[in-house]
Order: C-alpha cells, then sequence, then structure tokens
C-alpha cells in the first residue's frame, strides 16, 4: 500500500499512513521508519497543515435543551 509505513510502536495495527504519523505521533521525528520514508519520497507531496482545527464557542452545540 502506498503511503502507509510500519510502526514500531503500534502493537497491533503497526501499518499506518505517513500523514497521520506525521501530524500525530510525537516521536516522528526520530522515527527510523519515517525518516526512511521522507528520504525516498519528497517532502513537497506531503502537505502538512499548519494549524489545528478549533471551534469557537458559536459553533458548539450544547447537549441540554435550551
Amino acid at each position: 500500500m502506498e503511503n502507509y509505513i510500519v510502526c514500531e510502536k503500534r502493537a497491533n495495527q503497526s501499518r499506518i499512513h505517513v500523514k497521520i504519523c506525521q501530524d500525530r505521533c510525537k516521536n516522528a521525528d526520530t522515527c527510523q521508519a519515517f525518516q526512511d520514508y521522507m528520504v525516498t519520497n519528497p517532502a513537497d507531496k506531503m502537505v502538512r497543515s499548519s494549524d489545528a482545527v478549533s471551534w469557537s464557542q458559536d459553533n458548539v452545540v450544547s447537549s441540554t435543551p435550551a
């Protein structure tokens, strides 16, 4: 499968998409599998989102009836 790596830290589901690894894993900078993928695949193919989704209180639906 394309764009998947095998993560040594994950036990049962060791195959992970590199985009998820890049955005969520705190060990991506030191992970050998991720670093090998980044060397063999140009980084310009992958676009990293610089800002996280932020919800304002106006967009949050209350669970209690008004």
